[in-house]
């Protein structure tokens, strides 16, 4: 009996460490990774998860949607609401929910905290509960239509959101949305009560309360330094006029990229007077002489105003191909109440003088049937078989309307 014993705890050791052996293997490097640690217990291996996570299958650590409004979260999926807010360069931020109506809908659950959430519109009639600065509620004075918020966009309202080129925008003010300047009325600046504010149309349309330094301009003349005189609109889209602004870093007559969009540059990158026309950086003219040297002063039109102004745009004026430089083309432009030659980008591949239809246009410039063109002064400007022509062109419907016809001298078939 006693050899028979001690046979069968030989016989169990073996499967004991078999079975030990199988689990380790089962706790591989990326077990439980990067959220947590693998663990050995009596049911096999399992997580032990890092704070916002939770054990998963397979074993794993997946988001843990435990936390409430206002508390710490470094994913949507962490929150109730699955909406964590973080701001740029933050690894963590906190819960928040949208689509309030009220201050009172937004209670801030983080455990001693004292900072109240508000219920704040971020833009577009979109409201957010959102943290505000320690030591200020959402109903006080301090929210008024006006107030500076540089360096601090938290201390704006339920419903000013804070506008500024940046968070260092010493011009950076809790603003609201209008419809006209009169909206603005009740706007005070807390840095100086004697600056006006203007209603102010900003990227994606809406229109907000703005500081209305600006006075009007003709030319860069009546501004003064480091101010630029920019093209601005009237409220009804009706009139275009100068004001002496700065809104970027690069003066007039600095080199830029006309298909930029400005809205997306920084102020470094942007030009002062917003626009970049001609590859240069423009601003409100009279005359060429108001301009900086390579620019001329011409009309301008926007397609949604019903009015034109005089700006500064790079000469890019052209008798005909040969004065354009590799892959733009001379164009005909609208300059004033003419068209004239402007040498721009290729739009497509084929040059003048190549077979095309209007349907299939893949012309360099564009297609006047049966052949592709550009604009030319003399004959020897196009290619053989080729001659130069002076055609009328509609610039702007509608085109039934002798007024909205120029004349364009361009390559034709021979």
């Amino acid at each position: 009996m006693i050899v028979k014993t001690i046979f069968l705890l030989l016989l169990a050791l073996p499967a004991l460490f078999l079975a030990c052996s199988t689990d380790q293997n089962l706790c591989q490097a990326d077990t439980c990774a990067p959220h947590g640690t693998c663990v050995i217990g009596n049911e096999g291996p399992s997580c032990v998860c890092d704070e916002f996570y939770q054990p998963g299958p397979n074993p794993s650590c997946i988001p843990a949607p435990t936390q409430l409004v206002g508390q710490r979260c470094v994913e949507d999926d962490n929150c109730i609401s699955n909406m964590c807010l973080k701001y740029e360069g933050d690894s963590e931020g906190y819960c928040y929910s949208r689509d309030c109506t009220s201050n009172t809908e937004c209670v801030n659950h983080a455990a001693g905290e004292t900072n109240e959430m508000c219920c704040v519109e971020v833009g577009a009639a979109y409201f957010i509960c959102m943290k505000i600065a320690e030591g200020y509620d959402c109903g006080g004075p301090e929210y008024r239509c006006g107030t500076s918020c540089t360096g601090n966009p938290d201390i704006c309202g339920p419903t000013r959101p804070c506008m500024g080129d940046g968070l260092d925008d010493p011009n950076a003010i809790c603003s609201q949305m209008c419809t006209t300047d009169n909206d603005c009325a009740n706007c005070e600046w807390n840095k100086d009560p004697h600056v006006e504010f203007a209603c102010v149309t900003i990227s994606g349309g809406d229109r907000y309360c703005l500081l209305d330094f600006a006075v009007p301009c003709t030319t860069g003349a009546d501004c003064i330094e480091d101010e630029t005189c920019t093209i601005d609109v009237s409220p009804d889209m009706t009139d275009l006029f100068g004001k002496c602004m700065n809104v970027g870093g690069m003066p007039p007559g600095s080199e830029c990229n006309d298909g930029d969009d400005p809205n997306n540059l920084s102020y470094e990158e942007r030009c002062s007077g917003f626009y970049c026309l001609g590859g240069m950086c423009s601003e409100v003219c009279v005359e060429d002489t108001d301009c900086p040297e390579g620019m001329i002063c011409e009309v301008l039109r926007f397609s949604n105003v019903d009015d034109e102004i005089l700006v500064c745009m790079g000469n890019k004026s052209c008798d005909g191909p040969a004065d354009c430089a590799e892959g733009e083309s001379c164009w005909p432009t609208l300059r004033g109440n003419h068209l004239t030659g402007w040498c721009r980008a290729n739009e497509g591949t084929d040059p003048v003088g190549t077979e095309c239809t209007d349907a299939g246009d893949t012309c360099e410039v564009f297609c006047l049937e049966p052949l592709c063109t550009e604009w030319c002064t003399l004959d020897a400007d196009c290619p053989e078989g080729m001659g130069c022509e002076t055609i009328d062109f509609c610039f702007v419907e509608p085109c039934d309307d002798p007024e909205n016809m120029a004349a364009a001298s361009v390559c034709t078939a021979a």
